[in-house]
């Protein structure tokens, strides 16, 4: 090998393991051993036949129990590492952790119609294979995990109990850009995912942003929907804070003003206690800390920054970063 292939060699060597130290804590694709008691199972999709695996745990009791219904991060599928796995067998609950078109960076992923199908399928699948209260079905997921979950809040129509979306994207063009300046892997996924040519389709990715999509107000008037995310996000995490206030305040805003736009309800923020202020959001985003919170409000040990809620909507930023916190599945309001 001549010097100039060796200095490129190490050169590529170099940068490929730049990516690999940046890569999140909570985007990690690592495969593990599922244990006894989880059973890999192949669903049927309802829209076009493929075979989206999962993997399935059926609780052991004989009277109905919850299911927990956990999603992949961006980058996982199925078979992704999932930290909740193990508590959820401990506590004898049902769980499926299904693959909805694997990670985010093909045109049948990335929040497509697909994607939302496979979802729903899954919850149908789970309840209809374990003894599942079909009213005590929780969906919980983690970055991009956590953007599923906001897809299936606007858009599953079975009637969910409560749904928790920890770092959540809300916006697919938002996040692009923000990909692009962070020189984050990101962009280059939704690009293949939202593109035909090497051209950005702003369009496509916005049709497949939870922020955009339609609140289906009557369907979830008994859903309860958390997001949460840490404050430190998007300096040491790959997803500003803005993604969940902008959620937040889109969903409480169209409930409380009728309209989806986010001009009309940045104004009402002007002077609505309920939604999060253009003022408050930059002070998180700039200081990373809130002087004014109440030093006594934790969640699982972590300072709370900034808590809103309205009706079964609710938002709290936490001392933390781009996570979902140990105890997550004890904050799931499960019936037991």
């Amino acid at each position: 090998m001549n010097r100039l292939a060796l200095f490129a060699l190490m050169i590529t060597m170099l940068f490929s393991n730049k990516l690999v130290a940046q890569q999140p804590a909570w985007d990690d694709t690592s495969r593990v051993s599922w244990g006894a008691g989880m059973e890999l199972v192949e669903i049927p999709s309802s829209v076009d036949g493929t075979k989206q695996k999962a993997f399935l745990y059926r609780s052991k009791h004989k009277d109905p129990r919850p299911l927990i219904v956990s999603l992949h991060t961006w980058s996982g599928n199925y078979a992704q590492k999932d930290p909740l796995a193990r508590e959820v067998v401990a506590l004898g609950y049902n769980y499926i952790h299904p693959d909805f078109r694997g990670p985010n960076n093909t045109p049948s992923a990335t929040g497509s119609k697909l994607v939302i199908a496979d979802i729903e399928d899954a919850i149908r699948f789970a309840v209809r294979h374990t003894r599942a209260d079909p009213g005590n079905v929780h969906i919980v997921g983690v970055s991009g995990g956590g953007m599923a979950t906001l897809l299936a809040y606007m858009n599953v129509r079975f009637p969910v109990k409560s749904f928790s979306a920890w770092a959540p994207i809300s916006d697919v063009e938002a996040f692009y850009w923000e990909s692009i300046g962070r020189k984050q892997k990101y962009a280059g996924d939704i690009l293949r995912s939202v593109s035909t040519d090497s051209l950005f389709n702003a369009e496509e990715a916005l049709r497949r942003s939870p922020l955009r999509q339609d609140f289906p107000i009557a369907l979830r008037k008994d859903s309860k929907l958390f997001i949460y995310e840490g404050v430190h996000d998007g300096y040491t995490g790959s997803v500003p804070i803005t993604h969940a206030i902008h959620m937040y305040n889109r969903l409480v805003g169209e409930l409380k003003y009728g309209s989806p736009s986010l001009s009309v309800i940045r104004e009402k923020g002007r002077g609505d206690r309920d939604l999060v202020s253009e003022p408050d959001m930059l002070n998180l985003v700039t200081r990373r800390y809130n002087p004014a919170a109440d030093p006594g409000e934790k969640i699982d040990g972590r300072a709370i920054y900034l808590y809103k809620r309205y009706g079964n909507i609710s938002l709290t930023i936490f001392e933390g970063g781009h996570e979902q916190l140990p105890g997550a599945l004890a904050l799931i309001p499960v019936e037991k």
